[in-house]
């Protein structure tokens, strides 16, 4: 999340909905000194992701934020829940499970699929950290059924985004996606990279691994990952997703037409 209090603009970051090409700029003028950019301890909710908190939680636990948000101008973007669950589960698998992305086979995320279904399935309302990136996007925009964020922008439209952000900040956002789930050019080497994952993932920050992954592929040595085939149509993840995002997938159409 970014608060502006300059500009009296909130921009609430749904995981997994290009929030990294939207907040990295708009660092400068977060008014909160990147307080809602980081993993920590809350008395009340236990470790969580700053980042990403959902509308309940800041009404119960965030007063001032929660002030700011109802009282300034906010957006937020949404995405295809089919296609941020597929982004999500490489999320936790790279993040959680300390995974490269060139050793998550089909095999591996369809089998990690059924644990996160099972997981959202039997969870309460709040999600733990390690599921953080599977909220319903609902959550971050409505409370009891009220539209609380203003401005809904679809990931589809980024040069409306852009153009959003400029109007109300002056600042320029790139139209390009970053943190994009990628994969090794280079098939050859792959059994190297599998081999070495562990002592990197152990041995270098995620973080760290994140900028290194960016600057690899801005030089070509990487390229965008294949879409799984978890998502087959009539298939067990396809149903999950449309189900337990319905609302989602409703948010996302109606921002598509407007």
């Amino acid at each position: 999340m970014i608060i502006s209090d300059d500009h009296r603009l909130v921009f609430i970051h749904i995981p997994k909905c290009a929030g990294v090409s939207v907040k990295a700029p708009l660092r400068a003028i977060d008014s909160t000194g990147g307080a809602f950019s980081r993993i920590g301890d809350h008395e009340a909710l236990g470790r969580i992701h700053y980042a990403h908190i959902v509308l309940r939680d800041m009404a119960a636990h965030f007063p001032t934020e929660w002030d700011k948000l109802r009282a300034y101008r906010s957006f937020a973007v949404v995405r295809s829940p089919e296609e941020r669950f597929v982004s999500a589960m490489f999320q936790r698998l790279r993040e959680f499970k300390g995974l490269a992305q060139s050793a998550i086979t089909p095999a591996l995320i369809e089998e990690e699929a059924t644990e996160v279904i099972r997981a959202l399935e039997a969870a309460p309302d709040r999600l733990g950290l390690e599921l953080v990136h599977f909220n319903r996007q609902a959550d971050y925009l409505f409370l009891d059924g009220t539209q609380i964020v203003e401005r809904i922008f679809p990931i589809e439209h980024m040069p409306a985004i852009v153009a959003h952000i400029a109007q109300e900040t002056g600042v320029q956002v790139a139209e390009e996606k970053k943190n994009r789930s990628t994969e090794f050019r280079f098939g050859a080497v792959k059994p190297l990279i599998r081999a070495l994952r562990k002592p990197y993932a152990a041995l270098v920050p995620y973080a760290a691994r994140n900028r290194l992954r960016s600057k690899m592929t801005n030089a070509g040595l990487y390229t965008d990952a294949k879409r799984p085939a978890m998502l087959r149509p009539g298939g067990r993840v396809e149903g999950f997703v449309k189900t337990y995002y319905a609302e989602d997938s409703r948010i996302h159409a109606a921002s598509l037409a407007r």
